[in-house]
């Protein structure tokens, strides 16, 4: 999928990044690739934290991290409250 992207860093490793307007929140890191002649290869890798159950449990996702899937083109997965997916744009 092509989308937009805008990275500001500054020289301490400090920045933001947005993605089709939409300011990404969770980055934890970020590699370009751009080989001539080629498009430009954005790998973003999100704050996620990992957990394992065996129990039925219901699995709440962070608001960053929603909002920051979902403006990468995520789909919530069926029977989520919409009231639990955050607005992208927020």
């Amino acid at each position: 999928m092509i989308r937009n992207a805008r990275i500001e860093l500054s020289a301490a490793g400090m920045g933001s990044v947005e993605v089709d307007g939409v300011p990404l929140k969770g980055v934890r890191s970020l590699s370009l690739d751009a080989a001539a002649g080629e498009r430009p290869e954005l790998l973003l890798e999100l704050v996620v934290h990992d957990i394992s159950t065996v129990a039925e449990t219901h699995i709440v996702i962070p608001e960053d991290t929603a909002a920051t899937l979902i403006a990468l083109g995520w789909t919530p997965p069926p029977g989520q409250p919409v009231e639990e997916v955050p607005d992208a744009a927020a």
